[in-house]
């Protein structure tokens, strides 16, 4: 036919190429977003302040007990009915907090009609605790008044036998130690009494 004139078609551009294209090119405007903080952020003015030399250090609950040097340890070969027997403990606050104390009675071996019968008294201060010594070996004792770091308590430890102990009793022994447990006052408040 005359007058109408065609051209060869042309192929479409390959959709295989142009996706790899488009991710790429999506790929270069997310990073330049991101190091400009955002697409359509700006410039900020900044500034930033160190305040150095910050620390933390632990503090430290220690005590130490010995005889007081105007007492001796008990050692009584010969309690007798209605005898009263005395030793003084110095205790001391050789840390860096206050404490609270407790104090209990370890029986050692000994025979336990005399445990049963022994009247053992701990005073500290305003403070008396008085039991048998059997019934010491149930728990132990705390003082409700706080030790302050450096400060020394005198702890006055008696042994009494009543005058109506009988017969029974004769020749027999007993023995115990004095043991002083000690625990931080800040944050951790006490109730003075028996602790089982």
């Amino acid at each position: 036919m005359s007058g109408i004139t065609t051209a060869p078609a042309t192929a479409s551009a390959n959709p295989r190429r142009a996706r790899p294209i488009g991710i790429a090119a999506a790929a270069v405007i997310v990073a330049a977003a991101i190091a400009t903080g955002g697409v359509y952020a700006g410039a900020y003015f900044t500034s930033q302040a160190t305040v150095t030399g910050q620390s933390v250090g632990t503090a430290t609950v220690e005590i130490e007990a010995g005889t007081a040097t105007t007492s001796a340890v008990l050692a009584v070969p010969s309690l007798l009915p209605g005898a009263t027997e005395t030793t003084v403990i110095t205790l001391e606050n050789t840390g860096s907090e206050d404490v609270y104390y407790t104090v209990s009675l370890p029986a050692t071996v000994g025979d336990d009609a005399l445990e049963d019968a022994l009247q053992v008294t701990v005073i500290a201060g305003p403070e008396t605790h008085t039991r048998t010594l059997t019934a010491w070996q149930g728990g132990a004792y705390q003082f409700g008044v706080a030790l302050g770091d450096g400060e020394s308590i005198h702890l006055t430890v008696s042994v009494a036998l009543a005058a109506t102990a009988d017969d029974s009793l004769q020749g027999l022994d007993a023995g115990f130690a004095v043991t002083i447990d000690a625990i931080q006052a800040r944050n951790h408040p006490v109730t003075a009494g028996w602790v089982a």
